[in-house]
């Protein structure tokens, strides 16, 4: 088999450190055009790239079918060109661009929560579609009078599990959490996202406040750059449910700890040890609010 096209080990390592050279580099924006223009918006002389009165770019021309694409995108919220740098970055240089972003290249890229609910519902959209076969919604009731049915079969006092009664505060309770999670998930997955990352933010924040990049980093800093970095998995996972491919769904998970290591600068061993601890800390606020809930909302004698 002739492999005459494929890079050598050189060539290969050239790349990587092209690669590794671009991904570290920041946003540059265009060298300002030295040429005099005048707006065809409000008849103002001036030279550079826009106009200093209205703002029009100096290269304003006839409408072609990118103009009206980026016109189309912008009806929801993404005819920023700032949209399409920003999805490039988040997949090939992550943390790089969160950092940048945080210190002061705002202006490039897409704003991190607007991006978080914009890519959210097209996730939801993508995975779910739109469903115009009725036998299939008919299936559905189905299941979901089954569920019903399951459910008005419990006893009155509770139900036998190995010769212990289990009361019906407890079964309620046991029902009751998942259920409000996934309901809370159905009606606003944007939100229980949202929540979600909230929850984890704090007890990840108690470790990367003082992280080698930004020794100094702020919660509010923190959380854009989780912001950002759930929006990193968001779109390999609409990658992932396009091509119906698991290993793409594997590396948004692998991209996560990609773009918080970029972010932060920690080596990989403290990362994963700062994950897992997160994640223990995470669990153990879960089992107190569903403790809490219980007690409050499921009392029993």
């Amino acid at each position: 088999m002739n492999v005459d096209f494929l890079p050598d080990k050189r060539q290969r390592t050239v790349w990587r450190r092209a690669f590794g050279i671009w991904q570290r580099r920041p946003h540059e924006l265009a060298p300002n055009d030295e040429m005099r223009h005048t707006c065809q918006s409000c008849g103002t002389i001036f030279q550079g790239n826009y106009c200093p009165r209205c703002g029009q770019s100096a290269k304003i021309g006839r409408f072609s079918f990118k103009t009206a694409f980026l016109l189309f995108l912008d009806v929801w919220g993404m005819g920023n060109r700032g949209m399409f740098r920003s999805i490039r970055d988040l997949m090939f240089r992550p943390g790089y661009m969160i950092r940048d972003y945080l210190i002061g290249h705002q202006s490039a890229y897409f704003p991190p929560f607007k991006m978080f609910f914009i890519l959210t519902a097209l996730s939801l959209l993508l995975s779910h579609g739109i469903n115009f076969n009725i036998d299939d919604v008919k299936e559905e009731v189905k299941k979901d009078e089954n569920k019903v049915e399951n459910t008005m079969k419990v006893e009155t006092d509770g139900i036998n599990v190995n010769g212990k009664i289990i009361d019906n505060a407890s079964i309620r309770f046991a029902r009751a959490v998942p259920k409000f999670i996934g309901k809370l998930e159905e009606k606003s997955p944007a939100l229980s996202s949202f929540l979600m990352l909230l929850l984890v933010s704090g007890p990840l924040y108690f470790f990367f406040r003082r992280c080698p990049a930004i020794p100094d980093l702020r919660y509010s800093e923190h959380l854009v750059a989780l912001v950002y970095t759930s929006n990193v998995y968001i779109l390999y996972s609409m990658l992932a449910e396009l091509f119906s491919s698991g290993l793409i769904k594997l590396l948004a998970i692998i991209m996560i700890f990609v773009a918080l290591k970029q972010f932060t600068g920690y080596s990989k061993r403290r990362l994963l040890l700062y994950i897992f601890l997160t994640s223990v800390f995470f669990i153990a606020i879960i089992g107190i609010i569903g403790s809490l809930f219980y007690v409050f909302f499921f009392p029993h004698d």
